[in-house]
């Protein structure tokens, strides 16, 4: 006899195809792995979807005023509504906290018609004062999941002190914690007190290929080697140094390309260093890009480096390795936990990181031994493994 579903409140703040970066993969990833391990799943959002997925109910919990913004503003990641509808007195830090507060009554809202859930699970600060209400509301413990935070994204250590406040007032009121990472676990619990036994690891999965993939056949770059950045152009992601690694590596292999692919606040600032250096015939800049696209590129790339300054996990590594592209990390990610056959760098290690990239650009042996690597790595890194260790901590 099949038991009850488990019902959970989820409260999300993005989800594909209108996600700017990896929290919105991950949620689609690990929702659909618990649907399949017989659980309801009611999933909120701050704005008007106009789609429904078939595993799981998604509420539209937006402001009424508030439309979607497929691509988000590089200086202001979580937003959804266009700029030109915000007064011009507001700042958008503090629209920002005004739209979490609104989207928060209109969880709770949501929530007293699902009275029936047995958990609130929320994803990153954003969702933490909804899911703190909502909680109250119907007397049901909280778990509180961890995919990034304000000392990862502003790594200087001066971010905002909003958001510290809100992750730090989140992380206390739940009943559990998950974080991405033992890294991010460490995190938590040096910056921001959280008991270490009130905080579960579960690692991010990638989401399997249905067959084994193949490169796709593009005229682009046929006879240089490409090397790949991916996500977003910020401090947090370490892009200052990945043009730093291809100044260096370009003095040994003078046609290599490099990719940066994403947006962000650092845009311009990285595009006039580039013509500086006088790189622009060997520093390539895509923009944000998504599916088909992600996965030409990633087929294409020969090396891909994530040189992030503080990465609670790094999802795209997986999926990079996952398309038989060598990965280089740097230390200070949780992605290598999952796949410790990625070569590791400190992300202020041009030294190194040059050597690392040389060799798998030169050495073709080399190369495929670390694709060969990874593979069993990946293959093992399930969104089914993630939802069962979820489920067991709910």
């Amino acid at each position: 006899m099949q038991s009850s579903p488990t019902g959970v409140f989820m409260v999300g703040w993005e989800y594909p195809p209108h996600n700017s970066g990896g929290l919105g993969v991950a949620c689609e990833g690990l929702t659909q792995a618990l649907a399949e391990q017989n659980t309801q799943i009611y999933f909120t959002l701050p704005y008007k979807t106009g789609f429904s997925a078939s595993h799981m109910d998604i509420l539209d919990c937006g402001a009424s005023h508030a439309t979607l913004l497929a691509v988000h503003p590089p200086f202001l990641a979580y937003q959804t509504t266009p700029l030109p509808e915000i007064n011009s007195k507001i700042s958008p830090q503090s629209y920002l906290e005004e739209q979490v507060a609104e989207y928060s009554e209109n969880v709770v809202d949501e929530a007293l018609l699902h009275r029936s859930s047995d958990v609130i699970h929320a994803h990153d600060w954003m969702s933490f004062p909804a899911a703190i209400k909502a909680a109250d509301a119907l007397d049901k413990p909280f778990v509180a999941q961890v995919h990034s935070t304000e000392y990862d994204r502003i790594p200087s250590g001066n971010g905002s002190q909003f958001i510290q406040h809100t992750e730090y007032e989140g992380l206390m009121a739940a009943t559990r914690v998950i974080a991405v990472s033992y890294y991010t676990k460490e995190l938590l619990i040096t910056k921001y007190g959280i008991p270490r036994d009130k905080i579960s690891v579960v690692h991010n999965g990638v989401a399997q290929l249905q067959t084994p993939t193949q490169v796709q056949t593009s005229p682009f770059a046929t006879k240089r080697p490409v090397v790949t950045f991916m996500g977003r152009l910020t401090m947090q992601k370490g892009t200052e140094f990945f043009l730093k690694l291809a100044q260096r590596v370009l003095q040994q292999i003078p046609n290599a390309l490099f990719v940066m692919a994403g947006d962000g606040d650092l845009y311009h600032e990285l595009l006039w260093r580039v013509a500086d250096q006088q790189l622009t015939a060997s520093v390539l800049f895509s923009g944000f890009v998504r599916d088909r696209q992600r996965e030409l590129l990633l087929d294409k790339s020969d090396v891909f480096v994530m040189p992030s300054v503080s990465e609670p996990f790094g999802l795209v590594a997986l999926e990079a390795a996952q398309r038989n592209t060598p990965v280089i990390v740097s230390k200070q990610s949780g992605v290598h936990e999952t796949m410790p056959s990625a070569l590791l760098a400190d992300f202020w290690d041009i030294d190194l990181m040059t050597n690392h990239v040389v060799r798998l650009l030169t050495d073709k042996q080399a190369s495929q031994a670390q694709v060969v690597a990874q593979q069993s790595e990946v293959f093992k890194a399930t969104w089914t493994r993630a939802a069962d260790q979820v489920k067991q901590v709910y």
